[in-house]
This record gives C-alpha cells, sequence and structure tokens, in this order.
C-alpha cells in the first residue's frame, strides 16, 4: 500500500532521484525552489544575515552529500531539508558559544561604556537574559521531534497552520496536533530550565 503523499505529488522527489546520480542542474532546481525558505528559517534560528547565509550554504552542500539518505517513506522532501537545516544552524550556535572570549578589559571599563549609554536604550542585563532565553529556546526546539519541529519554525515564520499543511502536504488535523504536541513539549522543557510559566 503506498503512502499518502507519492512520486507524483511531490515533484521534488525525482529532482532528489537526480541529485543522487550527481546531476548538477538538480541541484540548482532545488535551490531555487527552496533557497528562500530554507534561508528564513536559518535567519529565524541563528539571528543574523551573514551567518544565516553561511549556513545556507552548508545546508545545500548537506543536500547534495546526503541525498542518497533521504527515504520516501519519510515523507516529502522539504521536511528533509528543513530538518538538516535546522540541525546546522543550531551546531553554529552551540560553536558560537564555544568561542574564546575576548580578553578582560581594564577595571572600570564597563562601568564607563555603561554611562556612554544612550538614555533609552535596552538595558545591558535584559538584552543579555533575552540572548540567553533565546538560546535555550533554540537548544529546546532541536530535542523535539523534527515533524514537530519543522511546524513550529514554519509558524513562527509567518505561516499559517494552514499554508504549513498545504506547504507539506499534510492534513491540516496532523499540521494542528505536530504543532499541540511540539509547544506542550517545548513548553515542559523551557519550565524545567526555568524560562515560562509553571
Amino acid at each position: 500500500m503506498k503512502r499518502f503523499g507519492t512520486n507524483n505529488r511531490d515533484p521534488d522527489r525525482k529532482v532528489m532521484a537526480r541529485i543522487v546520480k550527481g546531476d548538477p542542474e538538480a541541484m540548482d532546481v532545488l535551490y531555487d525552489r527552496h533557497s528562500r525558505q530554507v534561508y528564513a528559517l536559518l535567519f529565524r534560528i541563528v539571528g543574523e544575515r551573514q551567518t544565516a547565509e553561511d549556513v545556507l550554504q552548508n545546508a545545500f552542500l548537506r543536500y547534495w552529500d546526503r541525498a542518497s539518505t533521504y527515504r520516501e517513506s519519510e515523507g516529502r522532501v522539504l521536511p528533509w531539508l528543513l530538518g538538516i537545516a535546522h540541525n546546522l544552524a543550531i551546531n553554529e550556535l552551540r560553536r558560537q558559544q564555544r568561542r574564546p572570549q575576548p580578553a578582560p578589559r581594564r577595571a572600570g571599563a564597563e562601568e564607563d561604556e555603561y554611562r556612554q549609554i544612550p538614555a533609552g536604550e535596552p538595558d545591558p542585563a535584559d538584552q543579555a537574559w533575552e540572548r540567553i532565553r533565546r538560546e535555550r529556546v533554540q537548544l529546546a526546539m532541536a530535542e523535539l521531534p523534527e515533524p514537530q519541529r519543522v511546524v513550529i519554525d514554519l509558524y513562527a515564520i509567518g505561516h499559517s497552520q494552514s499554508e504549513i499543511a498545504t506547504h507539506l502536504n499534510e492534513p491540516l488535523g496532523t499540521v494542528k496536533s505536530r504543532m499541540r504536541r511540539g509547544l506542550h513539549q517545548l513548553r515542559n522543557l523551557l519550565t524545567a530550565e526555568g524560562i515560562g510559566r509553571e
């Protein structure tokens, strides 16, 4: 019995078959179709244009290298692409966290700089907490099952649940269920980290 969403309903599968055979033009087709969506997801995660562009290039290199690992039984190609991109973006965030910290400044330098911040600028402590909160959310997202993670990420960049269902060629009820379970698990993970409500 064939799975819902067979090859003729996802033309990307034919493109993937060509990529597996080493056809670079097929890779161009895949890039033209999906680079904007992959970039939007990456930018949402890393929050910086140049880094998102760098990870985008790495993602398409990874697609080329791993095309043979895609299985039609896993469903449509786009969630597979977004899942790999998501993992690369999380790895990039972790790599940035491991970078050496700047050398210590002279005593009192931080206070001098703090005094120079114009009135009305965000408080540095608030900015630091927001950065930590964002990083913890992304790490918690990485622990979700891929189908839930992809749905939440698409919703977060502005797609409605109906658009996501159309985009992924999945029933609307499936998308809603994945989002509900994913958000519930995400809330539990963040509560355990001390972020969010008990």
